[in-house]
């Protein structure tokens, strides 16, 4: 029997699901932003840069989503790929959502000919979108079918994973008196 999924593992992929979801919201802010903005000419100055700083805001919540989701994703199909408990014929879903999240990044970026900007922009953030609902779908279903492969049960509340931060009991060097000793003796100076 393989070993069980480690902390890390578990780690990587919540952390790939929120940072997927912070990049949703941020893409989904730049919709009402647009719609707002070029809604009529803006008089004010206070108004126009109430709304440069709102993008300039959400710009970075989608970049430091987006980077976020992509090292976090990067290690979590890492280490999905070192687990020995197989894959299902036709592979794992959250290979497949971060594949389609990939193909409709880049299709978010390239509009077809003849849409007006305001349809353009709408379309890109759907395809985003559909593109994070993929990717966060494929992770869940990987993660759960792994943890079944593995005989792990599902935590049923929020805290039940084990944590990767290190606890008293890490620290605990009731295990080597030398160690022991050498802190003792360093808290003594």
């Amino acid at each position: 029997m393989p070993a069980l999924p480690s902390p890390d593992w578990e780690l990587a992929g919540r952390r790939t699901i929120r940072f997927a979801v912070a990049y949703a919201v941020a893409a989904a802010a730049v919709v009402p932003l647009f719609a707002w903005a070029t809604r009529k000419p803006v008089d004010e100055v206070t108004v126009a840069a109430a709304t440069v700083i709102a993008n300039l805001v959400i710009s970075a919540l989608l970049l430091g989503g987006l980077l976020g989701l992509l090292v976090c994703a990067v290690v979590w199909l890492v280490q999905t790929a070192r687990l020995a408990y197989g894959s299902p014929p036709t592979g794992h879903l959250g290979y497949w959502g971060c594949a389609a999240f990939g193909v409709l990044f880049v299709a978010a970026y390239v509009p077809p000919p003849g849409l007006r900007l305001a349809d353009a922009l709408l379309l890109a953030a759907g395809e985003r979108l559909l593109g994070v609902i993929l990717l966060i779908a494929g992770v869940v279903h990987t993660r759960r079918w792994i943890r079944r492969r593995a005989g792990t049960p599902v935590p049923a509340r929020a805290g039940g994973f084990p944590s990767s931060r290190p606890t008293a009991e890490d620290w605990s060097t009731g295990w080597d008196p030398e160690v022991e000793r050498d802190i003792e003796r360093r808290r003594a100076r």
